[in-house]
């Protein structure tokens, strides 16, 4: 069977359409992948600051605060009562605040039953709070009758023994030593309160947070319904 001529153009055109639409698929798809101009960049916002409202304006210094420099002076030595050559492990706290001239008359009168049940001395505690290497002696005393504490440290410079802290606080007063500062803490009506005490080579002195005396003194408080003279602690050069 013979084809005519018209056929014959069509199967030779054929291939021919077949090729171009292959080219053209490879090309749409080529360039699917290429880089396209997606018109201008957006502009970007340089980060927030802040505007001085008088840049030329320069504020005078703050005077700085003046005050004194703290003077102690030491406690008076317990009368009577001599350090033992192996240190202050020995001594009975009871005797030191009997024998001390520094406190009240109403802590020997408090400590008039002790050793009893009902005795408001607590258990003493030795500490290294002034570096020589020898323990200091703390003493508590619960006073529930004034709703106070007092908390007394001794230290011993050869055989003699005086305090180096004498510090009234709110009844049921908590301490602690970090390194050598002593740190006490009580619990009142404001909330909670820590005072710290730090050797100056005289006495345990307060200091601030930052190392420096606190101008407060809180170791002079007197107890509430304590006479002040005979509360107020004695001291000499």
């Amino acid at each position: 069977m013979h084809s005519s001529p018209s056929q014959r153009r069509a199967r030779l055109l054929l291939p021919a359409l077949v090729a171009a639409g292959a080219a053209v698929g490879i090309a749409g798809c080529a360039s699917g992948t290429g880089a396209q101009d997606d018109g201008a960049a957006p502009r970007l916002s340089p980060p927030t600051s802040a505007v001085p409202l008088w840049p030329g304006f320069t504020p005078p210094p703050t005077p700085e605060e003046v005050r004194p420099a703290p003077s102690f002076v030491r406690y008076l030595p317990v009368e009577g009562v001599s350090a033992p050559a192996d240190g202050l492990a020995g001594l009975s706290p009871k005797r030191l605040l009997d024998k001390d001239p520094n406190v009240p008359k109403v802590i020997q009168e408090s400590l008039a039953g002790c050793p009893a049940a009902r005795c408001p001395l607590r258990k003493p505690v030795l500490r290294d709070l002034t570096g020589d290497g020898r323990d200091e002696l703390v003493a508590a005393v619960d006073l529930p009758k004034f709703q106070r504490t007092l908390v007394q440290v001794y230290r011993a410079t050869g055989r003699t023994v005086r305090p180096v802290l004498i510090y009234w606080g709110q009844l049921g007063v908590t301490g602690e030593t970090y390194g050598r500062d002593l740190i006490i803490t009580s619990n009142g009506d404001d909330g909670r309160y820590t005072v710290r005490f730090r050797w100056n080579g005289e006495v345990m002195a307060a200091v601030t947070p930052r190392g420096g005396p606190d101008p407060r003194d809180p170791a002079e408080t007197v107890p509430g319904g304590v006479p002040a003279e005979s509360a107020k602690p004695k001291r000499t050069p």
